[in-house]
């Protein structure tokens, strides 16, 4: 798979932190997940439901594979941060994403709730 990450990282660790966590969340990546999650932390997928990190890490192992992910925009600000970008799979589907982060602390260290919009594109 091609990953290619916004390039926007490089003098903030915040920033960085929210573009791993994205990729983690679209690769089901379960080590980083439980490394920048809090224990408490829940996903929304906007117009689905809110999933506690538990079950945020049972449904990664059904990840479907992707041939190329690309993050376009990460920025934070204070206790929030936010990614953009796009994926396709195996079979050809694309995919647009927007990540809403809220970090657990102002220091930024493990986000505590992630709101995902997902939009399948073809």
């Amino acid at each position: 798979m091609e990953i290619q990450l916004s390039g926007m990282c490089g003098n903030s660790p915040k920033n960085k932190l929210a573009e791993d966590l994205a990729v983690a969340l679209i690769t089901g990546d379960t080590k980083t997940l439980t490394q920048l999650l809090t224990d408490d932390a829940a996903v929304e997928l906007v117009g689905g439901e809110r999933y506690p990190l538990s079950a945020v890490l049972e449904g990664s192992a059904s990840v479907p594979e992707l041939t190329a992910l690309t993050v376009e925009h990460a920025i934070s600000h204070g206790k929030i941060a936010a990614v953009s970008g796009n994926w396709v799979t195996r079979g050809g589907s694309r995919f647009a994403f927007s990540d809403h982060y809220t970090f657990a602390t102002t220091k930024g260290t493990e986000v505590a709730s992630a709101r995902c919009y997902r939009i399948k594109l073809t």
